[in-house]
This record gives structure tokens, C-alpha cells and sequence, in this order.
């Protein structure tokens, strides 16, 4: 109906006819009016807008960086992706490429979208795109959606991880309230809200498990657990960070991901020396080093003005790739493979990309060529080293280092000590080369001569002391830069003796930006760049892992993957705000890690919820509940035992190992080469410090599903087998542990019921349940009747291990404590985070 017609139409009866006629008058207005206003409405419906194309039907705007590109990515660039080699077939990777006129059709024609070619190829019946015969046909909803994106204009975007985070909308809030204010809108988006918290004392001993690694000591526990004042929960979370066992968990994490070995890891994997590193590694992290220091020392400390002992030693990860002396093997391709290893290694760490494919030609996913490839690996080309030197296996150049944390303590003091003297006697800036430092000293003491009576100076004791310490180091490999570049090529294939094309200079990947014309090009340009506020990948791949450390899984998780073959973020917006504050902290790893354990996210009680229909606990709706990793499950026992050793740092040690899983590596009829168990206190160190054979871990190690860190590993699989259960309640050392920890509880209490409570109390931190009782009281009678009936099964069982039982003790007693200990330390009550 028109405006016109209404006019003409009105009410049909009136009370009279100059009343009716007035009426009428106003009734046809009002009805005009909202017939105007309707047709404006409809017209504007259906006028396309400024970005839609016509005859494109009125639909919800479909995002290509979060629906359209994982299935282009996943389906298409296989064959029509950047790595595609025919001019004539359809290229999907780019808005340019997809545009291009193909000799009278168009992947998409921006003129005619419904005329695209890939809309009818994706609809083609007797041949769609991909093949009825790929592994990864498209489904329905991915042709709609597809066909929607061409139709609305085939706009193209940035990979989400290849754009710079910012805090968004997150932006106004404080830190504190960030990570539960976007997990919170994600609950609520799905009608749920946060799960309960937990009760204080399993918090206590999941914050203490994230950031250290162990259980709370028992005071500490009931310390926090007494402290009713407010902040009671943050001042037990700074303990923690305070903890020196902090560095100790949190350096794990990284040595997996730089694929630390204590082996050069090929032909007969003989020992290497590079521990000094990992105590490096310690140090830094304890002292909450900043990250972006944390990343340019190990990528280029070398490089840095007047570097540092420490310095140098953090380059060992330029140095962690795996080296031979196998004879017959080529120095040149050696000298390639260790230079793919640092490439793809920095690639999976710092960036979480995968550039193993670009090695041999452009990836098929990624917008990364292949001569970008062999640009980014120019920057390491001109790192020296001997690929190859005979029988020996610290491959130059190395530096002398201090051998554990305490020599490291004790030379930083006297290193402290020499720059004060230095500067007391105005000898000039006081070198950091420990050589230079001690004739710098010697210098000084010369200057000033003995004493009246003949005794020693000051500088002259500081001299002694010095060169003593420095006697006692190590030798460690670390970066050092040639004078002379290698020549970088791209190498065919990859193939290390088929370089073609011209020589190439260190760059970085143009989707990723440019290297700034004001850093040098070479490592430590390198690592500015990585660590600059506008880089997209670093801060977020590094905080996305620390989120891993803490709640169990990452927001990506795919955290060696940040690609377009990797899973997208669950929470995007928070994921970027983390990035951001981790930048706008000063790079405080400790800072990162309190907001994370602070949540409410995190003190969630983590029971599984029925109301939630989210099995890998995407939306975080409940807290982080997971099985340890290998290390954890060791040191908790011997934590738990009384013999976890303090001694800090040093030569990786020897635990108990069934013999003979070395001898396929050894020459026929070595000894020297077999595995030597160590033997005292060193049989309890924490399990960093166990001796890494990269061929041959230790097997409780690979049981519990530790890498072989023979290549980069930043996210470990949690498998639930029954040779883990063997292996629990078998191993020499989980029994001999059980053991101590029995002897622990029936010497520190006197009754069955409070041994039983300080047993869960540490492994625990509670008291045991009805049913836990019920469990372990029924075990401990059935074996206290057992070893009483076999007395020589009680002495076997309790002569396992190199610590001696203590004879006073009642045998059979003692023997069925073992048992329930080993029971208890085998079950979730120890194995767990919950």
C-alpha cells in the first residue's frame, strides 16, 4: 500500500460527518507516515552494502582469519598454496593470487562473485575440490561457508598471529582482574560461571606444584593454613616465588624446549660438556632475570659490549644442537645440520613455527619462502665452531665456567670483591673476562706490595682466592663470531652441497615485519628483534607456555604451533593481553606467573563438572587437574622420603637403571662407555640434574613420557598406561623411597592413625578420607599378617636400595608401612595436580 492509497482510506463509520471527516483526516496521516517509514526501512534491506556485493544475499559476515583461512589452510594450500609451482593452477594463499586471471576464469572474480571458479569447484558434483578420495574433503557447512565468504567479496586478512597483540578489551581493566574478567565473558557466553573455590589447603598445594615443583613443607602449610589475616594466599604465593627450588621446576620447562643433553646426541652419544648452562639457566630464573635479557644473553650474549662470564655461558643454547665425531662424517654437511637445528629450534621457541619444510622448499602453509629460510639461518652461519674434531667432544670454542651453583656463588662474590679493589685503586673499568679480571688483580697487588712485616696484602689473598676458583672451573661451550662470515646460499632441496642462486644476508620474515636498519644483522640483532614491542609471535608464544606451566594446557594448544596449521587461541583476547602485560611488566616472569596463580580462574576447585559439556576444559571452567610430569613423581618421593638432597647445580648424576641399556651404544667390550651408576647422596638429587643421554634417558623418564630432547619439545604428552603402574610399585628406587618415607612416618609417630595423616599431609596436603582410611588400613593389616609370616620377604624388601634400614625398627611393621607408602605414592593422591 502506498502513502497516496492510504490517504484515500480511512475509518468507515464516524459519529458525524464533519467529526468523521477530521478523523479521517489525522487517521490516514498516521497510517502514511508508518507506510513511509516502512518502505525506507525495506529499501535500505535491500540496497547491498558498500562492501557487499550484488546479488549477495543479506547474511552474517563471515571473519576469514578465524572461519575461512583454517579450512583454506587445512584443505586448499596443500595444493593451492604459496608453495604452488604451476602457473596455470589456482593459488588461495592471497587475496593477489586469487584475484588473478587464469585465461578467462578466476579462483575469485571480486566483478562477478557467483561466476568464481572455486565456488563451482568446491559444488562440483562429478569433481569437487578437494577430491571425494583426499583425506580432508570438505564438509557441507565448510562449502556454505566458503560460498558465503566469495559472495560477500573474497576478502582476505592477516593470519591473527601475524598481527601485533594489543590489550583491546581488555585494556581498561587492572591487571588483577584481566584473566578472570575474560574467562568469566566466556563462561557466561555458554550460560555457566566459574566453578567454586577450592579449599585452602589443596590450593596450597597446587600453587606450590606450579611453581616449584614440590609439595609445601608441612609448617609452611599450616602456617598458611593458620593465617586468617588478609593477603594470607599472596604471601604464600611470594614465598614460593622466593623459593630457590623455583628455578630449579621453572628451568625444566625451558631445557626440554632447547633440547638440553648431556651428550652430544649422535653415533656413540658420548658425554658433552655443557651443564654450566643449565645452572646458568637456574640462576637466571631465580633471580627473575627479564625475558627479553633472559632471550638476548642465550641468543647473542657474546655479542653483547664487554659480555660477561655469565653472558657467555647462557650461549650454550646456540651451541645445545646435537654434534658427532663419527668417522666418515662430512664437516660441511654437519656444519649445515647444526645450522637447520638453531634455525628450526628458535623457530618452535621463540616464534612457534614450524620451519622444518621451508629447509627444502617455500611452506606449504605458512607465508614463509624458502629464501627467507636461508636468510634467517645467515644469522648463524657465522658461528664458530669445528662441526667435527677427532675424539674429542667439547666442540670449540668453549670458556671455563664454575662447576655448580655454590663455585658460581662463591665466584660472584669474589668477582664483586675484585671490582672494588679495582676501582679502589683507579685501575680502570675491571674486564669480565675471568682471565683478564685475575691479571687485572695480580696487577693491583703488585702495585702495592707486601706488607711491613711481609704478609700478604688484601689483593694479593683476592689474587690466591681467585685463581684458585678459576683452577676448579669447568670448560662449557658457548656462540662466538667468526671474523669472516660463511658464505650463506640457499641450498637445493636442502641439500648441503647444492647451493645455487646468489649469496644471501641475515633477514627476518616479511610477515613477521622487518629487521629495523638501527640493529646490527647479525644474533644479537636478532634477539632485539624477536624481543621488540611490535614483533606478534614472541611474547605470545612464550606467555601462552607459561599458561601450559600453570593450568595444564595452553590457551593455543598447539603451542609449537602458532601457524595456519595450529589450533586457534580459546580465549584470543586474553591470550593478547598477556602478551602485552608480559611486555609492559619489564618482561617479570614472576609477575606473569602470581597474576596466573592469583585467579580466580586457577583456585577454582577442579572436580569435573556435569554441568559443563567441555571434557578438555577449553573454557577453563574448572581449575587445572592433570598428572605430573616424570620429574615431578620422582622428586615428590624423595621430597617426601627425607632424601632429597640440597646439592644444587653441577655434573648431571647416575641413578639406579637396569644394566645393559647402554651396551648397543657403546664399542664391543667398553667399559668406560657403559653406564657407571653413581653411588651416596648423589643416587637423591633433584631429577634436573639427572645425566640426559639423549639416545637413552633415563627409562622412568620415557616411561612418564619425558622427550628423548633430541629435538625441541615445548608441550609433553601425558600418557595412562600399566607398565606406569609396574614401574611405580617395582622400581628400585620408588621402593627404596616408599621404604625411607615408611621409616619417616613409624619414627615420627607413634599411632596407626597419625602416621597416616602425616603421610597425606605430605603427599596430600589434607588429611585422608573415610574411604582412603578404610583403603590403607585394610592393606596395612594384610601385610603386617604377610611379613610376619615371611620374615626373610620382610628383610628382602627392606634392603632395597643403597640407604640401610634401621635395624631397631620392627621388620614386619616396617615392611608393610613400605607397602602402603608405595600404594599411596602410586595413586592420584601423589601423581596429580587437582
Amino acid at each position: 500500500m502506498t502513502a497516496l492509497q492510504c490517504l484515500k482510506w480511512g475509518p468507515a463509520h464516524g459519529p458525524s460527518k464533519g467529526s468523521q471527516s477530521l478523523a479521517r483526516f489525522a487517521w490516514c496521516l498516521l497510517i502514511a507516515w508508518a507506510c513511509v517509514v516502512l518502505h525506507v526501512v525495506v529499501a535500505r534491506a535491500e540496497t547491498p552494502a558498500a562492501d557487499q556485493q550484488p546479488g549477495e544475499e543479506t547474511a552474517e559476515r563471515v571473519d576469514f582469519a578465524t572461519q575461512v583461512l583454517p579450512i583454506l589452510s587445512d584443505k586448499c594450500f596443500a595444493c593451492h598454496g604459496p608453495d604452488t609451482k604451476h602457473d596455470d593452477v589456482m593459488r588461495l594463499d592471497s587475496y593477489e593470487a586469487a584475484t588473478l586471471d587464469l585465461g578467462g576464469y578466476k579462483a575469485i572474480d571480486p566483478a562477478k562473485p557467483e561466476s568464481s571458479e572455486l565456488i563451482a569447484r568446491v559444488h562440483d558434483p562429478d569433481a569437487p575440490m578437494p577430491p571425494q578420495e583426499a583425506d580432508k574433503p570438505l564438509t557441507d557447512a565448510e562449502r556454505d561457508l566458503l560460498t558465503r565468504w566469495v559472495k560477500q567479496g573474497g576478502k582476505y586478512a592477516q593470519h591473527w598471529a601475524y598481527v601485533a597483540p594489543t590489550k583491546r578489551l581488555l585494556e581498561s581493566l587492572e591487571a588483577a582482574a584481566a584473566i578472570d574478567f575474560a574467562i568469566a565473558r566466556k563462561l557466561k557466553e555458554n550460560k555457566l560461571a566459574f566453578a567454586a573455590e577450592t579449599d585452602r589447603a589443596t590450593l596450597a598445594r597446587r600453587a606450590a606444584l606450579v611453581l616449584t615443583g614440590l609439595p609445601p613443607e608441612v609448617d609452611a602449610l599450616e602456617k598458611f593454613l593458620r593465617d586468617e589475616q588478609p593477603g594470607a594466599y599472596e604471601r604464600f604465593v611470594d614465598k614460593l616465588l622466593a623459593s630457590p627450588h623455583y628455578g630449579e621446576h621453572q628451568a625444566r620447562y625451558w631445557l626440554d624446549a632447547v633440547r638440553y643433553g648431556d651428550t652430544h646426541g649422535l653415533h656413540l652419544d658420548n658425554r658433552r660438556g655443557i651443564y654450566p648452562y643449565r645452572d646458568w639457566l637456574v640462576r637466571a630464573l631465580n633471580d627473575n632475570l627479564p625475558l627479553d635479557d633472559f632471550i638476548e644473553w642465550q641468543l647473542a650474549g657474546d655479542l653483547l659490549p664487554n659480555p660477561t662470564l655469565q653472558q657467555q655461558v647462557a650461549t650454550g643454547f646456540v651451541r645445545m644442537n646435537p654434534t658427532t665425531a663419527e668417522g666418515g662424517a662430512i664437516p660441511d654437511e654437519f656444519q649445515a645440520k647444526n645450522n637447520f637445528d638453531r634455525v628450526e629450534t628458535l623457530g618452535t621457541v621463540m616464534m612457534g613455527m614450524t620451519l622444518i619444510c621451508a629447509r627444502c622448499h617455500t611452506h606449504k602453509y605458512d607465508p614463509i619462502t624458502q629464501t627467507e629460510y636461508y636468510e634467517l639461518l645467515a644469522f648463524f652461519n657465522s658461528t664458530a665452531e669445528t662441526p667435527l674434531d677427532g675424539n674429542k667432544y667439547d666442540y670449540g670454542p668453549v670458556v671455563k665456567a664454575p662447576q655448580n651453583q655454590q663455585a658460581w656463588e662463591q665466584w660472584l662474590e669474589l668477582e664483586q670483591e675484585a671490582k672494588e679493589l679495582i676501582a679502589q685503586h683507579s685501575q680502570g673499568k675491571p674486564p669480565a673476562n675471568p682471565e683478564e679480571l685475575i691479571k687485572k688483580v695480580e696487577a693491583v697487588a703488585g702495585a702495592v706490595g707486601p706488607t711491613p712485616d711481609g704478609q700478604p696484602t688484601a689483593a694479593a689473598d683476592l689474587h690466591r682466592r681467585l685463581s684458585e676458583a678459576y683452577n676448579a672451573f669447568t670448560t662449557t661451550l658457548v656462540a662466538q663470531e667468526l671474523s669472516k662470515p660463511r658464505e650463506t646460499k640457499l641450498l637445493d632441496r636442502g641439500e648441503y652441497d647444492l647451493p645455487i642462486g646468489e649469496q644471501l644476508s641475515p633477514s627476518v620474515f616479511g610477515v613477521l615485519g622487518e629487521l629495523p636498519d638501527d640493529l646490527p644483522k647479525n644474533r644479537l640483532g636478532l634477539a632485539q628483534w624477536l624481543t621488540a614491542p611490535e614483533h606478534p609471535l614472541t611474547s605470545r608464544v612464550l606467555i601462552n607456555r607459561v599458561w601450559q606451566q600453570v593450568f595444564g594446557y595452553g590457551l593455543v594448544r598447539t603451542p609449537e604451533d602458532f601457524g595456519l596449521q595450529g589450533q586457534q587461541p580459546t580465549h584470543p583476547d586474553l591470550l593478547d593481553w598477556l602478551a602485552v602485560e608480559l611486555y609492559d611488566s619489564g618482561w617479570d616472569l614472576k609477575h606473569m606467573l602470581k597474576l596466573m596463580v592469583m585467579s580466580e580462574t586457577f583456585r577454582q576447585q577442579s572436580t569435573f563438572r556435569r554441568d559443563v559439556d567441555d571434557p578438555e576444559n577449553r573454557l577453563f571452567a574448572r581449575g587445572p587437574s592433570h598428572r605430573l610430569d616424570a620429574e615431578e613423581i620422582r622428586d615428590i618421593a624423595l621430597w617426601a622420603s627425607g632424601l632429597l638432597a640440597d646439592e644444587r647445580g653441577g655434573e648431571g648424576f647416575k641413578p639406579y637403571q637396569p644394566p645393559g641399556m647402554w651396551k648397543a651404544l657403546a664399542h664391543p667390550g667398553s667399559n668406560t662407555k657403559q653406564y657407571q651408576q653413581d653411588t651416596g647422596e648423589k643416587l637423591y638429587r633433584r631429577s634436573l640434574y639427572v645425566y640426559w643421554k639423549r639416545t637413552s634417558p633415563h627409562p622412568m623418564m620415557t616411561l612418564f613420557d619425558a622427550p628423548s630432547r633430541e629435538s625441541s619439545c615445548v608441550r609433553r604428552s601425558r600418557t595412562n598406561t600399566s607398565l606406569q603402574s609396574l614401574g611405580l610399585l617395582n622400581e628400585t628406587q620408588r621402593m627404596e623411597l616408599s621404604r625411607t618415607l615408611a621409616e619417616r612416618l613409624i619414627k615420627s609417630e607413634s599411632s596407626e592413625k597419625a602416621r597416616l595423616e602425616l603421610l597425606f599431609k605430605l603427599l596430600a596436603s589434607r588429611d585422608p578420607n573415610q574411604v582412603e582410611i578404610e583403603a590403607c588400613t585394610t592393606l596395612l593389616q594384610q601385610m603386617k599378617q604377610r611379613y610376619k609370616a615371611a620374615p626373610t620377604d620382610a628383610a628382602a624388601l627392606l634392603a632395597i636400595g643403597e640407604t640401610p634400614s634401621d635395624p631397631a625398627l620392627d621388620a614386619a611393621q616396617h615392611a608393610a608401612w613400605t607397602q602402603v607408602c608405595a600404594t599411596v605414592l602410586a595413586s592420584d593422591v601423589a601423581l596429580r595436580v587437582y
